[in-house]
């Protein structure tokens, strides 16, 4: 919608009306399919996870693709039981498992971010046992200052200090028993 040209008022109605566009017509696309996080660093290594959701289909959700957008360099996905996945450029198709009715599943993948701010989009197509395909475009913020360390990583991160933690007690608890087995009885 081209609003420049026109008086404040107008220009001001005109990208209001353009926004509330632009809203409804994205509103469908994020309504099922989420993507966590939903922002990250310029030119950060991410994991993203996409969860698909089943709402309706009694047959199930046998097929999910994900098209990366050019500018985020995909490196990997997720391997998930039950599912066979292809790679075919910038797209990961996972197909013959199944998503029952009113359940979800999760769907990873790990990249670097692009190397400038922007909104990148992903398509993330969904299909049904029966044949239909629904499509969602799921936005994700690329921004300079976003939290480098997200998605899975900071998890795996933080597991670590946990087991480290966990392995100091255990290595304490493991010495004093010693020092109470080993220590003279009292006269």
């Amino acid at each position: 919608m081209r609003c420049s040209g026109w008086s404040s008022p107008a220009t001001w109605a005109c990208s209001g009306a353009a926004a509330a566009a632009a809203l409804v017509l994205a509103a469908p696309a994020g309504a099922h399919v989420s993507i966590a996080p939903k922002a990250v660093a310029v030119g950060a290594e991410v994991d993203l996870l996409f969860s698909v959701p089943n709402a309706d289909d009694a047959a199930g959700v046998v097929r999910v693709t994900i098209g990366i957008p050019p500018d985020f360099d995909l490196d990997d996905a997720e391997a998930k039981e039950g599912w066979t996945q292809s790679r075919t450029g910038q797209a990961v198709t996972w197909a013959g498992g199944r998503i029952p009715q009113h359940q979800f599943a999760r769907f990873a993948i790990r990249g670097t971010a692009p190397s400038r701010s922007e909104t990148v989009l992903f398509n993330v197509l969904v299909g049904s046992r029966g044949g239909e395909t629904t499509t969602y475009r799921i936005p994700i913020e690329v921004k300079k200052g976003a939290s480098n360390d997200v998605g899975a990583r900071s998890l795996g991160k933080a597991a670590l200090i946990v087991a480290v933690a966990a392995a100091a007690l255990a290595l304490g608890a493991g010495f004093l028993a010693l020092y109470v087995w080993l220590r003279p009885p009292p006269p």
